[in-house]
């Protein structure tokens, strides 16, 4: 597109591999399809979790992450410096710096707006609770990077916890490519036939609901809850009854396609692919309404479930026993997820970067 930069540095400061991330890595193949040249600074561990979908993307590792326990501000200088060093390797016209939180990023940014790099930032979770302490509200003005965030939900949120006026923080909605449906597969994937499976796939943590697997599992024998991912609970979920821990999936399609339903039972959101790729696959989604929260009308698009085992567990029943209320939803699901696809918010990202560049 006319004035889209031809080098972009893709910032990346999580300390580990998720959502956001490979969310951010699908812009960045997106926009080396569209000729631009992109390298990705960020952790060596998060490279190396990326692996293939890096793409062609050029990795520059990055220790982007202060030590646990440093003070606010010289945590900023320590990411501001980091992303400083990388400047002069990779070049950029233009940066794109993930934020999973609001203000993961400002040491990155404090060092773009120093080189004076058009930037575009893209928050990914806003909460209500949050509040800006001193060192971040006094790093604000000076950031001068354009904002985004993945729904119009938390664009509205971000405005407000940076004291902006309305329509200041555009919206990107993720997306996901379209892919041919797959097949049941639950021999390929080590899982038992013939019982109930209630899947989750995401970070193993307390944000996620992982912690009610055991106690849902209790609920659904002889179904058992099947999770997908990795995280902090990983070996102690991985002991429970009723409970296949999978690990990390390369295979999501395939997994979603031979379980009885898809789980995201989060306390927080922002615009989760896998409730994409759960819709995308036809497989009835329980959720609760925060992590549903990017989409109007969640109810007609998924079982709205409470962060507790046993309604949990009364939804999964429910389901399973009206498929004609199931059906429903799963049909409204997939045309959410048509709507909201990969090619649009690659062309989103782009033109946002071209006019944080003009």
């Amino acid at each position: 597109m006319r004035g889209q930069p031809g080098r972009i540095l893709v910032v990346i400061p999580s300390p580990v591999f998720g959502g956001a991330e490979a969310q951010t890595l699908q812009i960045a193949r997106g926009l080396i399809a569209m000729g631009a040249k992109v390298a990705i600074a960020a952790e060596p561990d998060v490279l190396a979790a990326a692996g293939p979908a890096l793409g062609t993307a050029r990795p520059i590792p990055a220790a982007l992450r202060p030590p646990e326990g440093m003070p606010r501000a010289a945590a900023l200088d320590w990411q501001r410096r980091a992303l400083a060093g990388c400047l002069a390797t990779a070049r950029p016209e233009a940066a794109l710096v993930c934020c999973p939180l609001p203000t993961e990023g400002f040491g990155a940014l404090q060092a773009l707006a120093e080189a004076h790099i058009p930037s575009l930032a893209v928050a990914h979770l806003v909460r209500l609770d949050w509040h800006l302490d001193e060192v971040e509200r006094a790093a604000l003005p000076g950031l001068r990077a354009d904002w985004a965030a993945v729904s119009e939900v938390s664009a509205r949120r971000l405005e407000a916890l940076f004291g902006w006026p309305p329509c200041r923080v555009a919206a990107v909605p993720n997306g996901i490519p379209p892919l041919p449906p797959a097949a049941p597969a639950r021999a390929t994937l080590g899982l038992p036939e013939g019982v109930p499976l209630l899947a989750q796939v995401g970070r193993l943590d307390i944000r996620k609901g992982a912690q009610l697997a055991p106690a849902i599992g209790a609920r659904l024998r002889p179904g058992q809850v099947v999770l997908a991912g990795d995280g902090p609970l990983r070996a102690r979920l991985a002991e429970a009854s009723h409970v296949h821990v999978l690990g990390p999936c390369d295979d999501i399609p395939t997994l979603l396609a031979s379980v009885d339903a898809f789980l995201l039972a989060s306390e927080h959101e922002g615009c989760p692919l896998s409730v994409l790729e759960a819709a995308r696959a036809g497989c009835p989604i329980l959720a609760t309404r925060a992590a549903l929260e990017a989409w109007p009308a969640a109810e007609e698009m998924a079982w709205i479930v409470l962060r507790d085992p046993d309604h949990i567990a009364a939804r999964f029943a429910e389901a399973r026993r009206d498929p004609a209320a199931t059906a429903r939803r799963v049909a409204r699901a997939r045309a959410v997820a048509a709507a909201w696809d990969e090619a649009a918010m690659i062309r989103r990202t782009a033109f946002l970067l071209a006019a944080a560049c003009a």
